[in-house]
Protein backbone atom coordinates (compact mmCIF):
# COMPACT_ATOMS: atom_id res chain seq x y z
CA UNK A 1 0.00 0.00 0.00
CA UNK A 2 2.62 2.55 1.11
CA UNK A 3 4.59 2.04 -2.49
CA UNK A 4 1.78 1.56 -4.60
CA UNK A 5 2.46 3.41 -7.98
CA UNK A 6 -0.96 5.43 -7.18
CA UNK A 7 0.02 5.91 -4.00
CA UNK A 8 -0.13 9.52 -4.33
CA UNK A 9 -4.05 9.17 -5.06
CA UNK A 10 -5.03 7.87 -1.78
CA UNK A 11 -4.75 7.90 2.27
CA UNK A 12 -4.90 5.16 4.92
CA UNK A 13 -4.50 4.15 8.66
CA UNK A 14 -3.02 1.35 10.12
CA UNK A 15 -5.41 -0.19 12.33
CA UNK A 16 -3.53 -1.60 15.50
CA UNK A 17 -4.32 -3.86 18.31
CA UNK A 18 -1.31 -1.81 20.41
CA UNK A 19 -0.51 1.41 19.22
CA UNK A 20 3.62 0.79 20.17
CA UNK A 21 2.98 -2.41 17.91
CA UNK A 22 1.85 -0.52 15.48
CA UNK A 23 4.31 2.41 15.18
CA UNK A 24 7.03 -0.45 15.38
CA UNK A 25 5.63 -1.82 12.25
CA UNK A 26 5.59 1.57 10.12
CA UNK A 27 9.15 2.01 11.39
CA UNK A 28 10.22 -1.38 10.16
CA UNK A 29 8.60 -0.73 7.29
CA UNK A 30 9.43 2.96 6.32
CA UNK A 31 5.99 4.08 6.40
CA UNK A 32 6.00 8.12 6.39
CA UNK A 33 4.86 9.65 9.79
CA UNK A 34 1.55 11.37 7.59
CA UNK A 35 0.20 7.43 7.94
CA UNK A 36 -1.71 7.40 11.18
CA UNK A 37 -1.74 4.62 13.76
CA UNK A 38 -5.41 3.88 14.91
CA UNK A 39 -5.62 1.48 17.98
CA UNK A 40 -8.36 -0.60 18.11
CA UNK A 41 -9.70 -2.89 20.29
CA UNK A 42 -11.43 -5.89 17.94
CA UNK A 43 -13.69 -7.11 21.35
CA UNK A 44 -15.35 -3.60 21.79
CA UNK A 45 -17.77 -3.11 18.90
CA UNK A 46 -17.34 0.53 19.75
CA UNK A 47 -13.81 1.26 19.22
CA UNK A 48 -14.32 -0.70 15.92
CA UNK A 49 -17.22 1.50 14.93
CA UNK A 50 -15.47 4.31 15.68
CA UNK A 51 -12.46 3.56 13.42
CA UNK A 52 -14.94 2.23 10.72
CA UNK A 53 -16.72 5.69 10.41
CA UNK A 54 -13.79 7.79 9.51
CA UNK A 55 -13.15 5.13 6.51
CA UNK A 56 -14.32 4.86 3.32
CA UNK A 57 -12.59 1.23 2.38
CA UNK A 58 -11.67 -1.34 5.52
CA UNK A 59 -8.73 -3.97 4.48
CA UNK A 60 -9.09 -6.60 7.71
CA UNK A 61 -6.53 -8.69 7.92
CA UNK A 62 -6.52 -9.91 11.49
CA UNK A 63 -7.68 -13.64 11.66
CA UNK A 64 -8.98 -16.25 12.54
CA UNK A 65 -12.43 -14.16 10.83
CA UNK A 66 -14.59 -16.53 13.12
CA UNK A 67 -13.72 -14.68 16.30
CA UNK A 68 -12.14 -11.35 15.16
CA UNK A 69 -14.41 -10.19 12.08
CA UNK A 70 -17.61 -10.46 13.37
CA UNK A 71 -17.96 -6.65 14.89
CA UNK A 72 -16.01 -5.21 12.02
CA UNK A 73 -18.10 -6.43 9.66
CA UNK A 74 -21.17 -5.18 11.27
CA UNK A 75 -19.82 -1.63 11.38
CA UNK A 76 -18.95 -1.95 7.98
CA UNK A 77 -22.65 -2.95 7.28
CA UNK A 78 -23.93 -0.41 9.47
CA UNK A 79 -22.45 2.91 7.84
CA UNK A 80 -22.39 1.87 4.12
CA UNK A 81 -18.47 1.26 3.89
CA UNK A 82 -16.60 -0.91 1.28
CA UNK A 83 -14.63 -3.99 2.94
CA UNK A 84 -12.51 -6.50 2.01
CA UNK A 85 -10.48 -9.45 3.78
CA UNK A 86 -8.42 -12.83 3.12
CA UNK A 87 -11.03 -15.31 4.89
CA UNK A 88 -10.82 -18.80 4.19
CA UNK A 89 -13.67 -19.74 6.44
CA UNK A 90 -16.44 -20.72 5.03
CA UNK A 91 -18.36 -21.07 8.45
CA UNK A 92 -17.57 -17.12 9.01
CA UNK A 93 -18.81 -15.82 5.20
CA UNK A 94 -22.09 -18.03 5.77
CA UNK A 95 -22.47 -15.94 8.95
CA UNK A 96 -21.81 -12.49 7.99
CA UNK A 97 -24.39 -13.17 5.06
CA UNK A 98 -27.16 -14.54 7.47
CA UNK A 99 -26.21 -11.48 9.60
CA UNK A 100 -25.45 -8.76 6.90
CA UNK A 101 -26.59 -8.78 3.73
CA UNK A 102 -29.61 -7.33 4.11
CA UNK A 103 -28.22 -4.82 6.27
CA UNK A 104 -25.15 -3.71 3.72
CA UNK A 105 -28.16 -3.77 0.47
CA UNK A 106 -29.95 -1.23 2.53
CA UNK A 107 -26.98 0.89 3.53
CA UNK A 108 -25.10 0.38 0.70
CA UNK A 109 -22.12 -1.13 2.02
CA UNK A 110 -20.10 -3.73 -0.01
CA UNK A 111 -18.42 -6.56 1.76
CA UNK A 112 -16.25 -8.85 -0.17
CA UNK A 113 -14.65 -11.72 1.22
CA UNK A 114 -11.81 -13.92 0.37
CA UNK A 115 -9.59 -11.13 -1.66
CA UNK A 116 -6.65 -13.16 -1.21
CA UNK A 117 -5.30 -16.33 -2.62
CA UNK A 118 -8.85 -17.59 -0.87
CA UNK A 119 -10.48 -17.42 -3.41
CA UNK A 120 -9.52 -14.81 -6.24
CA UNK A 121 -7.96 -17.54 -8.64
CA UNK A 122 -10.97 -19.59 -8.46
CA UNK A 123 -13.63 -16.71 -8.91
CA UNK A 124 -11.91 -14.62 -11.40
CA UNK A 125 -10.54 -17.69 -13.75
CA UNK A 126 -14.61 -18.99 -13.81
CA UNK A 127 -15.80 -15.27 -14.42
CA UNK A 128 -13.23 -14.96 -17.35
CA UNK A 129 -13.87 -18.55 -18.53
CA UNK A 130 -17.74 -17.51 -18.86
CA UNK A 131 -16.50 -14.49 -20.76
CA UNK A 132 -14.57 -16.43 -23.10
CA UNK A 133 -17.69 -18.74 -24.05
CA UNK A 134 -20.37 -16.00 -24.03
CA UNK A 135 -18.07 -14.13 -26.23
CA UNK A 136 -17.61 -16.75 -28.99
CA UNK A 137 -21.11 -17.86 -28.36
CA UNK A 138 -23.22 -15.58 -27.52
CA UNK A 139 -25.00 -13.96 -24.18
CA UNK A 140 -27.42 -17.04 -24.00
CA UNK A 141 -24.79 -19.47 -23.99
CA UNK A 142 -24.99 -21.72 -20.81
CA UNK A 143 -21.77 -23.06 -18.53
CA UNK A 144 -21.49 -26.81 -17.57
CA UNK A 145 -18.60 -28.32 -16.07
CA UNK A 146 -16.15 -26.41 -14.64
CA UNK A 147 -12.69 -27.87 -13.39
CA UNK A 148 -9.57 -25.59 -11.64
CA UNK A 149 -6.04 -27.32 -11.25
CA UNK A 150 -4.06 -25.72 -9.17
CA UNK A 151 -0.22 -26.33 -9.43
CA UNK A 152 1.20 -24.21 -6.51
CA UNK A 153 4.60 -23.48 -4.60
CA UNK A 154 3.19 -22.61 -0.83
CA UNK A 155 4.25 -21.99 2.48
CA UNK A 156 2.27 -22.75 5.22
CA UNK A 157 1.66 -19.91 7.81
CA UNK A 158 0.98 -20.35 11.26
CA UNK A 159 -2.32 -18.18 10.77
CA UNK A 160 -3.60 -20.80 8.83
CA UNK A 161 -2.53 -23.40 11.30
CA UNK A 162 -4.46 -21.22 14.09
CA UNK A 163 -7.40 -21.06 11.26
CA UNK A 164 -7.51 -24.50 10.81
CA UNK A 165 -7.66 -25.43 14.86
CA UNK A 166 -10.16 -22.63 15.12
CA UNK A 167 -12.35 -24.34 12.89
CA UNK A 168 -12.45 -27.59 14.16
CA UNK A 169 -12.08 -26.69 17.79
CA UNK A 170 -14.39 -23.59 18.64
CA UNK A 171 -17.00 -23.70 15.38
CA UNK A 172 -19.80 -25.75 16.08
CA UNK A 173 -19.63 -29.03 14.15
CA UNK A 174 -23.36 -28.49 12.78
CA UNK A 175 -22.04 -24.70 11.80
CA UNK A 176 -19.26 -26.40 9.57
CA UNK A 177 -21.19 -29.36 7.58
CA UNK A 178 -24.14 -26.66 7.24
CA UNK A 179 -21.55 -23.78 5.58
CA UNK A 180 -19.51 -26.63 3.66
CA UNK A 181 -22.67 -27.90 1.95
CA UNK A 182 -23.47 -27.54 -1.62
CA UNK A 183 -24.68 -24.03 -2.40
CA UNK A 184 -24.79 -22.76 1.43
CA UNK A 185 -23.24 -19.59 0.44
CA UNK A 186 -25.76 -18.98 -3.02
CA UNK A 187 -29.15 -17.62 -3.40
CA UNK A 188 -30.18 -19.68 -5.46
CA UNK A 189 -29.67 -23.70 -5.65
CA UNK A 190 -27.39 -24.93 -8.49
CA UNK A 191 -26.60 -28.42 -10.38
CA UNK A 192 -25.20 -31.24 -7.63
CA UNK A 193 -21.51 -30.78 -7.54
CA UNK A 194 -20.32 -34.12 -8.18
CA UNK A 195 -18.08 -36.14 -5.44
CA UNK A 196 -14.26 -35.67 -6.19
CA UNK A 197 -12.74 -38.61 -6.94
CA UNK A 198 -9.03 -39.55 -5.95
CA UNK A 199 -7.97 -38.53 -8.97
CA UNK A 200 -9.17 -36.07 -12.09
CA UNK A 201 -7.33 -36.04 -15.41
CA UNK A 202 -7.15 -32.60 -16.85
CA UNK A 203 -9.51 -32.30 -19.57
CA UNK A 204 -8.46 -31.07 -23.53
CA UNK A 205 -5.23 -31.01 -22.50
CA UNK A 206 -2.59 -33.17 -24.11
CA UNK A 207 -0.35 -33.34 -20.53
CA UNK A 208 -1.92 -36.31 -19.30
CA UNK A 209 -1.94 -34.87 -15.25
CA UNK A 210 -4.03 -35.65 -12.60
CA UNK A 211 -4.99 -33.44 -10.21
CA UNK A 212 -6.23 -34.42 -6.42
CA UNK A 213 -7.01 -33.62 -3.19
CA UNK A 214 -7.02 -29.95 -2.72
CA UNK A 215 -7.78 -27.94 0.77
CA UNK A 216 -8.96 -25.22 -0.54
CA UNK A 217 -11.54 -26.59 -2.42
CA UNK A 218 -14.63 -26.29 -0.14
CA UNK A 219 -14.01 -22.81 -0.09
CA UNK A 220 -12.77 -21.63 -3.12
CA UNK A 221 -16.42 -23.83 -4.42
CA UNK A 222 -17.99 -22.03 -1.89
CA UNK A 223 -17.55 -18.46 -3.45
CA UNK A 224 -17.32 -19.71 -6.99
CA UNK A 225 -21.30 -21.13 -5.81
CA UNK A 226 -21.74 -17.68 -4.60
CA UNK A 227 -20.96 -15.67 -7.47
CA UNK A 228 -23.25 -18.12 -9.38
CA UNK A 229 -26.04 -17.51 -7.27
CA UNK A 230 -25.73 -13.78 -7.13
CA UNK A 231 -25.55 -13.30 -10.98
CA UNK A 232 -28.28 -16.18 -11.31
CA UNK A 233 -30.42 -14.18 -9.27
CA UNK A 234 -29.89 -11.01 -10.60
CA UNK A 235 -30.42 -12.43 -14.16
CA UNK A 236 -33.91 -13.61 -13.36
CA UNK A 237 -34.88 -10.25 -11.60
CA UNK A 238 -33.65 -8.15 -15.10
CA UNK A 239 -35.52 -10.54 -16.78
CA UNK A 240 -38.46 -9.25 -15.02
CA UNK A 241 -37.65 -6.00 -15.43
CA UNK A 242 -37.48 -6.20 -19.32
CA UNK A 243 -40.89 -7.83 -19.60
CA UNK A 244 -42.46 -4.63 -17.52
CA UNK A 245 -40.50 -2.34 -20.02
CA UNK A 246 -37.26 -1.35 -18.27
CA UNK A 247 -33.83 -0.94 -20.03
CA UNK A 248 -32.70 -3.84 -22.03
CA UNK A 249 -29.07 -3.25 -22.22
CA UNK A 250 -28.87 -3.32 -18.09
CA UNK A 251 -30.93 -7.03 -18.74
CA UNK A 252 -28.34 -8.56 -21.56
CA UNK A 253 -26.19 -7.47 -19.03
CA UNK A 254 -26.87 -9.48 -16.70
CA UNK A 255 -27.70 -12.67 -18.67
CA UNK A 256 -24.07 -12.17 -20.17
CA UNK A 257 -22.81 -12.51 -16.34
CA UNK A 258 -24.79 -15.73 -15.35
CA UNK A 259 -23.62 -18.86 -15.53
CA UNK A 260 -26.48 -21.00 -16.15
CA UNK A 261 -28.43 -23.76 -14.29
CA UNK A 262 -26.23 -26.85 -15.52
CA UNK A 263 -22.79 -25.12 -13.84
CA UNK A 264 -21.28 -26.81 -11.43
CA UNK A 265 -18.12 -26.33 -10.12
CA UNK A 266 -14.76 -28.34 -8.79
CA UNK A 267 -10.75 -27.77 -8.10
CA UNK A 268 -8.32 -29.90 -7.67
CA UNK A 269 -4.54 -30.14 -6.63
CA UNK A 270 -2.34 -31.18 -9.85
CA UNK A 271 0.03 -34.30 -8.81
CA UNK A 272 0.97 -35.68 -11.65
CA UNK A 273 0.45 -39.80 -12.61
CA UNK A 274 -2.57 -41.16 -11.60
CA UNK A 275 -1.17 -43.41 -9.09
CA UNK A 276 0.67 -40.82 -7.38
CA UNK A 277 -2.75 -38.53 -7.66
CA UNK A 278 -4.63 -41.33 -6.04
CA UNK A 279 -2.20 -41.95 -3.41
CA UNK A 280 -1.79 -38.23 -2.82
CA UNK A 281 -5.82 -37.51 -2.02
CA UNK A 282 -6.03 -40.68 0.37
CA UNK A 283 -3.16 -39.51 2.52
CA UNK A 284 -4.51 -36.20 2.76
CA UNK A 285 -8.14 -37.11 3.54
CA UNK A 286 -6.66 -39.57 5.66
CA UNK A 287 -4.80 -36.83 7.87
CA UNK A 288 -7.14 -34.30 7.92
CA UNK A 289 -9.50 -36.90 9.58
CA UNK A 290 -7.00 -37.88 11.88
CA UNK A 291 -6.61 -34.11 12.40
CA UNK A 292 -10.17 -33.38 13.07
CA UNK A 293 -10.95 -36.59 15.65
CA UNK A 294 -7.99 -36.84 17.77
CA UNK A 295 -6.57 -34.05 20.40
CA UNK A 296 -3.36 -35.56 20.40
CA UNK A 297 -2.59 -35.07 16.42
CA UNK A 298 -3.92 -31.73 17.05
CA UNK A 299 -1.71 -30.68 20.06
CA UNK A 300 1.42 -32.00 17.87
CA UNK A 301 0.86 -29.26 14.86
CA UNK A 302 0.11 -26.92 17.87
CA UNK A 303 3.20 -27.79 19.48
CA UNK A 304 5.45 -27.98 16.64
CA UNK A 305 4.11 -26.16 13.53
CA UNK A 306 3.94 -22.51 12.63
CA UNK A 307 2.63 -20.04 15.26
CA UNK A 308 0.23 -17.70 14.64
CA UNK A 309 2.48 -14.21 13.77
CA UNK A 310 5.14 -16.61 11.97
CA UNK A 311 5.59 -17.15 8.16
CA UNK A 312 7.45 -17.53 5.23
CA UNK A 313 11.34 -15.83 4.62
CA UNK A 314 11.75 -13.88 1.70
CA UNK A 315 13.70 -16.09 0.25
CA UNK A 316 10.71 -18.95 0.72
CA UNK A 317 8.29 -16.64 -0.24
CA UNK A 318 10.47 -15.37 -3.18
CA UNK A 319 10.52 -19.26 -4.49
CA UNK A 320 7.04 -19.56 -4.35
CA UNK A 321 4.27 -19.86 -7.41
CA UNK A 322 1.27 -20.72 -8.80
CA UNK A 323 -0.49 -21.82 -12.24
CA UNK A 324 -3.82 -22.11 -12.19
CA UNK A 325 -5.78 -23.36 -15.01
CA UNK A 326 -9.66 -23.20 -15.21
CA UNK A 327 -11.29 -25.43 -17.55
CA UNK A 328 -15.14 -24.39 -18.29
CA UNK A 329 -17.33 -26.58 -20.73
CA UNK A 330 -20.33 -25.07 -22.37
CA UNK A 331 -23.42 -26.78 -21.74
CA UNK A 332 -25.30 -25.31 -24.95
CA UNK A 333 -22.09 -26.31 -27.22
CA UNK A 334 -20.77 -29.36 -25.36
CA UNK A 335 -17.27 -30.48 -26.64
CA UNK A 336 -16.55 -26.25 -26.90
CA UNK A 337 -14.45 -25.09 -23.37
CA UNK A 338 -12.78 -22.48 -22.30
CA UNK A 339 -9.50 -22.48 -20.73
CA UNK A 340 -8.39 -19.63 -18.63
CA UNK A 341 -5.22 -19.54 -16.28
CA UNK A 342 -3.61 -17.13 -13.52
CA UNK A 343 -0.10 -17.47 -13.54
CA UNK A 344 2.05 -15.51 -10.04
CA UNK A 345 5.41 -15.23 -9.32
CA UNK A 346 5.31 -15.42 -5.18
CA UNK A 347 4.23 -17.55 -2.40
CA UNK A 348 0.66 -17.51 -3.22
CA UNK A 349 -0.61 -17.36 0.22
CA UNK A 350 1.63 -14.28 1.59
CA UNK A 351 2.99 -12.38 -0.98
CA UNK A 352 0.52 -12.30 -3.96
CA UNK A 353 -2.51 -12.30 -1.64
CA UNK A 354 -1.26 -9.15 -0.17
CA UNK A 355 -1.04 -7.53 -3.79
CA UNK A 356 -4.41 -9.57 -4.28
CA UNK A 357 -6.22 -7.34 -1.36
CA UNK A 358 -4.46 -4.48 -1.91
CA UNK A 359 -5.87 -4.12 -5.78
CA UNK A 360 -9.39 -5.24 -4.32
CA UNK A 361 -9.33 -2.35 -1.99
CA UNK A 362 -7.93 0.36 -4.16
CA UNK A 363 -10.38 -0.46 -6.65
CA UNK A 364 -12.91 0.51 -4.83
CA UNK A 365 -11.05 3.81 -3.86
CA UNK A 366 -10.13 5.03 -7.43
CA UNK A 367 -12.24 2.69 -9.86
CA UNK A 368 -15.72 2.47 -8.31
CA UNK A 369 -17.16 4.13 -11.26
CA UNK A 370 -16.11 1.27 -13.72
CA UNK A 371 -17.17 -1.68 -11.00
CA UNK A 372 -19.50 -4.16 -12.16
CA UNK A 373 -23.16 -3.44 -11.54
CA UNK A 374 -23.76 -5.38 -8.06
CA UNK A 375 -20.91 -3.40 -6.48
CA UNK A 376 -23.43 -0.35 -6.67
CA UNK A 377 -26.06 -2.36 -4.97
CA UNK A 378 -23.91 -3.81 -2.05
CA UNK A 379 -24.71 -6.58 -0.13
CA UNK A 380 -21.66 -9.24 0.74
CA UNK A 381 -20.65 -10.19 -2.61
CA UNK A 382 -17.37 -12.18 -4.06
CA UNK A 383 -14.43 -10.46 -5.89
CA UNK A 384 -16.06 -11.73 -9.62
CA UNK A 385 -19.21 -9.56 -8.72
CA UNK A 386 -17.73 -7.04 -7.38
CA UNK A 387 -14.58 -6.22 -9.50
CA UNK A 388 -14.79 -8.21 -12.40
CA UNK A 389 -12.49 -7.11 -15.03
CA UNK A 390 -10.95 -4.10 -12.78
CA UNK A 391 -9.41 -6.18 -10.76
CA UNK A 392 -7.73 -8.49 -13.88
CA UNK A 393 -6.35 -5.28 -15.11
CA UNK A 394 -5.35 -4.49 -11.79
CA UNK A 395 -3.71 -7.73 -10.74
CA UNK A 396 -1.88 -7.52 -14.53
CA UNK A 397 -0.34 -4.18 -13.59
CA UNK A 398 1.23 -5.33 -10.83
CA UNK A 399 3.85 -7.05 -13.00
CA UNK A 400 3.28 -10.39 -10.82
CA UNK A 401 0.37 -11.65 -11.78
CA UNK A 402 -0.52 -12.94 -15.75
CA UNK A 403 -4.13 -14.09 -16.76
CA UNK A 404 -4.32 -16.27 -20.23
CA UNK A 405 -7.69 -17.14 -21.71
CA UNK A 406 -8.72 -19.21 -25.33
CA UNK A 407 -11.42 -21.08 -26.67
CA UNK A 408 -10.66 -24.97 -26.98
CA UNK A 409 -12.64 -27.51 -28.68
CA UNK A 410 -12.40 -31.26 -27.94
CA UNK A 411 -10.00 -33.01 -29.83
CA UNK A 412 -7.88 -29.73 -30.41
CA UNK A 413 -4.29 -30.83 -28.34
CA UNK A 414 -2.46 -27.80 -26.20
Amino acid sequence: MNNHPQRASFSFAIGARSRSKGEALKAELGVDESVPVVEINLSQYEHIEAAVKDAKVVLNVVGPYWLWGMHVVRACATHGKRYVDLTGEPHFVRKIIDHFDVLATETGAVIVPSCGFDSIPADILVYLSNRTLKDALGPQAALGLSQSFYDVVASVSGGSLATLMTEIEKVPRATLVEARSDYALSRVQGHPTPKPPLAVREPVSSGGKYGGYWIMAGMNRSIVQRTFGLNEFAASLSAAHIVAGANAGTGEDALRAAYGPQFRYGEYLLVGSWIKTVLHSMIMQFSMTLLFWFASIRWFVKSFGAKSGEGPSERAMARGKMVVTNYTESASSPGTWAKSVMRGSGDPGYFLSAYMITECALAFVLDEASLPRLARVGGILTPATAFGMVLVKRLESTGLMQFERELVRSGESE
